[in-house]
């Protein structure tokens, strides 16, 4: 018989955090598994053990194990292997999904090698040096870091490594990884949980859509310490009927409330989304870039809305390389400001789809520090005027499908 919920982990740990993986593992075996949850993990420890699958236990008592040898967990198909191995020794009514990554990225010495087997023109050790400390070295998947490391010239090589096209390459494999996972599985993924950096993010929410149900993730980079796992998996295996709404409204204060017990003095953030009411939030979306363009389109009116979404822009925080904004914080500034009737109804239409609450996009939000005051949960991608845009962003199904990708045009044209 299938049980109620499996947790799935994979802990992509062959990086500087290989540590915090460990005491990640240690939590979690202060709840582990029961009868209606099973809690199991993939994790590739910097080399040192090699990886291994884990169904969990209170205490580390009686785990299975199953050592795999040294894998690339960048490679988005041992992602897929984890996925197929769960679903065949684990069936579950639900299934979630965390994704562990953060902290410092890839190291120098895996991009030199990555770089390499790329056969990367004119690439130099001093160039992977300096790619593992842009926003390229947080990439998740490898296949990212070698799309880029194939371009012809460092110069472009290290434009992408700075205008956000990490992110959009991830994104992009992250929609492959979990199209396969919903044939794999027979059903979408219930919660995908980003124990990583900077995925609360409108464009990852519109890719993962069709796969999966519910997100919980971090507009913010995280701290080394990533979630709070034995207060998760308390709540879970102590409830497993648990709606997944409540349930995610959990995973989001406890993560908050974690860094708060610690003292923790930087920027944190966490939300939550429900993706089946992400149109909610899209169509004032687009209402307010296809009119936003359309005046960047006429000679009357193109400096003084390029300058109203510079100022709008400025007020928003700023995540990844200022390549991402907060879509709520954006949002605020335009529905008072903006020119028009019609473009204040449709930034106000949109800053109240982003609010929190139950049956929203976004279910619930939380967020601590100065800097990220005025976040709403969810960012976009907004860089700065005079920057490249991503030559990747127009592969994304959000910008294939909606008018953002058109605004970004005219705004950096203008």
């Amino acid at each position: 018989m299938p049980a109620k919920w499996t947790f799935m982990v994979y802990m992509a740990g062959d990086n500087n955090l290989s540590d915090a993986g460990d005491s990640d593992l240690a939590e979690m075996r202060k709840v582990g598994s029961t009868s209606d949850v099973n809690v199991v993990v993939e994790f590739d420890n910097a080399g040192r053990r090699g990886t291994k699958r884990y169904l969990i236990q209170r205490g580390g008592v009686n785990e299975r194990i199953e050592s795999l040898g040294e894998t690339d967990s960048g490679d988005p198909q041992v992602l897929s292997d984890f996925i197929a191995w769960t679903a065949r020794n684990y069936p579950a009514d639900r299934y979630a999904l965390v994704l562990w990554n953060h902290g410092g990225g890839w190291a120098p010495s895996e991009m030199d090698r990555i770089a390499r087997s790329a056969a990367a023109a004119g690439y130099s050790e001093r160039e992977a040096t300096e790619r593992s400390s842009t926003p390229l070295g947080r990439a998740f998947f490898r296949t990212t870091l070698q799309t880029i490391f194939e371009l012809p010239s460092s110069t472009e090589r290290a434009i992408c490594s700075d205008d956000g096209s990490g992110h959009s390459l991830d994104t992009i494999e992250l929609g492959k990884v979990l199209d396969q996972a919903t044939t794999t599985l027979g059903k979408k993924i219930e919660l995908l949980g980003m124990d990583a950096c900077l995925m609360s993010n409108l464009e990852v929410a519109y890719q993962a859509r069709p796969y999966v149900n519910y997100i919980v993730a971090s507009e913010e980079s995280e701290p080394n310490e990533g979630w709070p796992y034995e207060a998760v998996l308390d709540r879970l295996t102590g409830a497993p009927d648990l709606p997944t709404p409540e349930f995610t409204t959990h995973i989001v204060n406890a993560y908050i409330q974690s860094y708060i017990a610690m003292g923790y003095p930087g920027a944190i953030t966490q939300s939550a989304f429900d993706l089946s009411a992400l149109d909610a939030a899209l169509a004032p979306l687009d209402r307010l870039a296809n009119g936003l363009t359309s005046r960047l389109g006429k000679n009357r009116s193109r400096i003084a809305t390029r300058d109203l979404l510079w100022s709008a822009q400025r007020q928003a925080p700023k995540f990844w390389h200022n390549t991402l904004r907060d879509l709520y914080a954006f949002s605020d500034p335009l529905r008072r400001a903006a020119p028009t009737k019609t473009l204040r109804k449709a930034a106000l239409d949109l800053w109240t789809a982003l609010q929190p609450g139950a049956g929203r996009f976004v279910i619930a939000e939380a967020h601590r520090g100065a800097a990220v005051a005025r976040c709403g949960g969810v960012s976009i991608y907004l860089p700065i005027p005079g920057n490249d845009i991503s030559r990747y962003y127009g592969d994304l199904a959000f910008a294939r499908d909606r008018g953002w990708s058109a605004l970004l045009q005219a705004y950096h044209a203008a």
